[in-house]
């Protein structure tokens, strides 16, 4: 199809479609001319008409004049969508209807691609599962992307919430020679900095002796810093975690017990850090108690006061280069003939830069002189029952610098073609494959320590998620840390970690097709695939708490910089604009913990910490399916029905460490699913659609769950173990929406769907036999035990029950929603309103998965299941996005709102206390204008977050204590295209 130029945010590749929407089209290429964003409105919606499923399409025209940095912003104004956001606040995973981004399948030039990029620990850390980082790629690589929320036997499975095809330009898509290039200039108010982005589209096309030739290249670059600033909690623990806090003076019993090489006895925690003789506080945080949703016999002397596991403020800073870059080839020797080549290329590189100052001794134990050495001065609790307040002596105070190094690499070559054979029987193939690498080759973590500071405290009371936190010293002096070995009593003096990490998705898809039209009622189709699917993942760390000291001379103060200016626009009271941080360049040159050798202690990557792991899935597919279209007592119906069937073989393996020795351990598991799928369209009078669809549908396991890893602990008792037999999640779904088309380029739409879903996938902890797990006898000596005769002299045997925590198939459980959509342009109104318009969006979904909480209850029968409903873990109850636009041949106008509710992001059971962690409901506000300066030239201006709005997650509904609290300001974009 021809679409048309650069709209705010897309600049090479629309500008070349503007170019060629001015241009008359040929017949015989199909080409619909689009000329404004009315009409590429149009487009989409005729693309949806004309669907058997529901389906949702944004053409090229749409992505530019929205704001979006990448695809995950423009997919957020499908109805039905919401945006998950990385660090800097950018768009990096999307979830359909409530299902995250695991349940959604991402094609590319119609083959399934998977990419993967790294994050902060808060955010989920290194993506390691089939969900697809969108952030990878620019959207002005692509001029179509197309949202199938139902399935079709022809459509590959393994999709329980959408199939999201993204499509790249090709020649025949423009009328001849067609040439564009576009920049912009980013500014954050966060960073303070502004950078480039780039486009640009060369496309042309050639009459031949051989035939219709056409080539294609199109390129996208951008830099970007990315900037987050807020206060983070880490975990909320209660106040008997780590075996509880010092006890002042004569209270019994005594905590913690005396120990003469920490110096503890009845006067002192530990060394220099003596008993309080006011107990008052410690009365008050020991007296709440809790029985944590009554699993537990009796209740424990402080488990109902829950505070910050490790409470600390937190700048982050990410520096990206996001190039891409594709290239297309078609040839049509005759109008029943055609053969394409798809290239695609693109790179993510990432610097991100993590400096946090933090109280740590809340989440140390004794071995680290940690919180049962800390003493509590002074306490206040809510009337929700939180500790929003709270004063200590003897706190640890922590500088800490992390410098994360990773990019993304994707590739992809994609070979398909068609042959009409005559004018009822044709037949395509497609051949490609896709393959995305995760490199992270350095993630260097170093940690400044202040041991015993007094007066820290922790405040809420004014605000509930940005404390103000006092942390007893002054936090900018390097003098006031300090860097070395850990002292015999205990005290910890800093610490450095490193990693190596490698991630790497491959998928083979080859697949050919068929149809035969028997009259002019019914065709046939039928087609065979085969896929194969590779995951591999390799991590090693290296480093721990050091053994010698920075070389003699050589200070802290000399090795270090400061964070300042901090706090800007977080709107909390008493928070540090500066603090003491290493300088990871300076620390590297005198203590080089990223050389891996045996020079510097701790730096070799440990043997024991090393994880290599790969699943390989082998999918053969077909399917039959017929396309009808009768007219019955005079409506006329339309669409599809049929059945796909797929054998999948899933190999999985792990090297296992065995008394120190590495070990494979491969598994193999098959199963086999009939897929059927009905999709019904009836065409009413007066533009109005009543579809119903209905299907099997399954989403396969994460790979990472797939994996057979192993990690035994004789003296806990327990195993932690992968499960390499797990089988899909397996829903049966239905669809009923109405359309009505109302007026040109206007659509206003309804629909109610159902999931019934048969299975799910978490992690459960039970207890089974040491010998029933597969694993070998050599893990139980491991510990020094040793096995003579068959009989292994320690204390877990191949018979002993253990704990077993791993990822299991159980219930499931309905998902129910609807949805409503509104395309209105304002064509009733006289003079210059009939240039406005708008788009509304509304979605409504709930679910009632059974979800086990725990397994070994003492107050139950061995094993038996706590369980409780709740919604799925990511869904947003409620979504919505409004678009009100205007546009006429010169200026065009648009602000846009996208709003998700608040989710789950993890059911905790109240097993320790708390029953979800949750995302906070999020509303983001954008707007773009334009003008044309000439047919030739267009001049833009964007802005994104206008509100800055901020990221909060929380934990326990009742409490609603603060695990994160971040924003990263409001963005705006300047640009200019130019095309011919």
């Amino acid at each position: 199809m021809r679409l048309t130029q650069v709209q705010l945010g897309v600049l090479a590749m629309l500008g070349a479609l503007q170019a060629q929407a001015q241009q008359v089209p040929q017949p015989e290429d199909n080409t619909v001319i689009v000329t404004g964003f009315r009409a590429s409105l149009n487009n989409a919606l005729n693309t949806k008409k004309n669907a058997d499923g529901i389906v949702d399409v944004i053409k090229a025209e749409d992505i530019a004049k929205f704001p979006d940095a990448n695809l995950a912003e423009s997919l957020q104004r499908v109805p039905g969508v919401s945006l998950a956001r990385g660090d800097g606040g950018e768009g990096k995973q999307i979830t359909v209807r409530g299902l995250n981004a695991g349940f959604t399948r991402v094609r590319i030039n119609g083959i399934e691609a998977v990419t993967a990029t790294g994050a902060s620990d808060i955010n989920g850390s290194t993506n390691r599962s089939r969900a697809f980082d969108f952030s990878v790629f620019a959207s002005e690589l692509f001029n179509s992307l197309e949202v199938r929320k139902t399935s079709e036997a022809a459509v590959e499975e393994g999709s329980l919430g959408a199939t999201v095809d993204l499509r790249t330009a090709r020649p025949f898509d423009f009328k001849g020679r067609t040439f564009s290039i576009g920049g912009q200039e980013f500014y954050n108010s966060l960073s303070g900095k502004t950078q480039p982005r780039l486009s640009a589209l060369a496309s042309n096309r050639w009459e031949t002796a051989f035939g219709k030739i056409g080539a294609l290249v199109s390129l996208a670059h951008s830099r970007r810093t990315a900037v987050e600033e807020g206060y983070e909690a880490v975990d909320l623990v209660s106040a008997n975690v780590n075996n509880g806090f010092c006890s002042p003076l004569g209270v019994s019993p005594q905590a913690p017990g005396n120990s003469a090489v920490k110096g503890i006895d009845a006067l002192n925690c530990g060394v220099g850090a003596p008993r309080l003789s006011d107990a008052t506080a410690y009365n008050a945080v020991v007296g709440r108690t809790d029985d944590f949703g009554g699993t537990l016999t009796t209740a424990v002397p402080g488990s109902g006061a829950f505070h910050p596991r490790i409470p600390r403020y937190r700048r982050s800073q990410t520096d990206y280069e996001r190039s891409g870059l594709t290239s297309s080839f078609q040839w049509r020797p005759d109008n029943t003939s055609e053969l394409n080549l798809d290239l695609m290329g693109g790179k993510f590189s990432n610097y991100r830069y993590d400096n946090y100052i933090s109280a740590i001794s809340f989440g140390r134990d004794m071995g680290q002189n940690g919180k049962p050495q800390t003493s509590i001065v002074d306490a206040h609790f809510n009337s929700n029952g939180s500790w929003d307040y709270g004063k200590f002596n003897a706190v640890d105070i922590r500088s800490e610098g992390l410098l994360d190094v990773y990019s993304t690499l994707f590739k992809q070559a994609v070979v398909s073609g068609r042959k009409d054979f005559s004018e009822r029987l044709k037949v395509d193939f497609m051949s490609g494959i896709s393959d995305s690498r995760l490199k992270e080759p350095q993630r260097a973590t170093v940690q400044i320590d202040s041991p015993n500071a007094n007066g820290f405290s922790w405040d809420f009371r004014n605000n509930r998620n940005v404390p103000s936190l006092n942390f007893g010293i002054d936090v900018a002096n390097p003098n006031n840390f300090s860097f070395g070995p850990q002292d015999a009593n205990g005290t910890v003096h800093g610490n450095f970690v490193g990693r190596y990490l490698l991630t790497s998705n491959r998928l083979q898809t080859n697949a050919l097709n068929g149809s035969y039209e028997l009259n002019d009622n019914l065709t046939f189709k039928a087609g065979l695939s085969a896929r194969k699917n590779s995951w591999f993942n390799y991590e090693a760390s290296s480093g721990g708490i050091p053994t010698q000291a920075l070389p003699a001379g050589t200070s802290l103060s000399s090795l270090t910089r400061q964070i300042t200016g901090f706090g800007d626009g977080l709107g909390g009271s008493g928070v540090p604009t500066s603090w003491s941080a290493i300088d990871l360049n300076k620390f590297l040159a005198v203590y080089n913990i990223e050389c891996h050798c045996a020079q510097v202690a701790l730096s070799p990557y440990d043997m024991a910490s090393q994880i290599k792991r790969s699943v390989d899935e082998k999918i053969n597919a077909l399917y039959l399916m017929g396309d009808f279209k009768y007219e019955i007592a005079g409506i006329a119906l339309r669409g599809n029905a049929g059945v796909r069937g797929a054998d999948t073989t899933t190999t999985s393996q792990q090297l296992i460490n065995v008394a120190g020795v590495l070990k494979p351990r491969v598994v193999e598991h098959k199963y086999r699913d009939w897929l059927p799928a009905v999709n019904l369209t009836a065409a009413l009078p007066k533009d109005v659609m009543l579809r119903f669809s209905a299907g099997k549908t399954l989403s396969r396991p994460e790979y990472v769950d797939l994996a057979p890893a192993a990690t035994v602990s004789i003296a806990g008792q327990s195993v932690t173990i992968g499960n390499p037999e797990l089988d899909p999640i397996r829903a049966n779904t239905y669809d009923l929406q109405a359309e009505w088309y109302y007026d040109k380029n206007a659509m206003v739409s309804f629909g109610v769907f159902h999931k019934d879903i048969k299975t799910y996938i978490q992690r459960v902890n039970e207890r089974a036999s040491y010998a029933s797990l597969g694993l070998p006898n050599e893990f139980l000596t491991s510990s020094g035990c040793s096995i003579t005769g068959g009989t292994p002299a320690c204390q877990v045997l191949p018979t002993t029950d253990v704990a077993v925590s791993r990822m299991v198939n159980t219930k499931g459980g309905p998902l129910d929603g609807f949805e409503f959509n509104l395309n209105a342009p304002f064509n009733f109104l006289p003079g210059i309103g009939k240039n406005f318009g708008a788009l509304v969006n509304y979605t409504h979904v709930k679910s009632q998965i059974t979800y086990i909480t725990r397994v070994d209850n003492p107050n139950t029968p061995a094993n038996e299941l706590l369980t409780e409903k709740a919604n799925f873990v990511g869904l947003s109850p409620n979504a919505y996005n409004l678009t009100l636009y205007y546009e006429d041949p010169k200026f065009s106008a648009r602000v846009s709102a996208a709003h998700r509710s608040s989710y789950i992001r993890e059911v905790l059971g109240n097993v320790q206390g708390s029953d979800y962690t949750m995302a906070d409901a999020s509303t983001n506000i954008d707007f773009s204008v334009s003008y044309n300066i000439t047919p030739s030239l267009r001049l833009s201006f964007e802005g994104q977050n206008l509100t800055d709005q901020p990221l909060r997650y929380s934990k326990d509904t009742q409490r609603n204590d603060t695990l994160l609290y971040v924003h990263t300001g409001r963005s705006f974009m300047l640009g200019l295209n130019y095309k011919f």
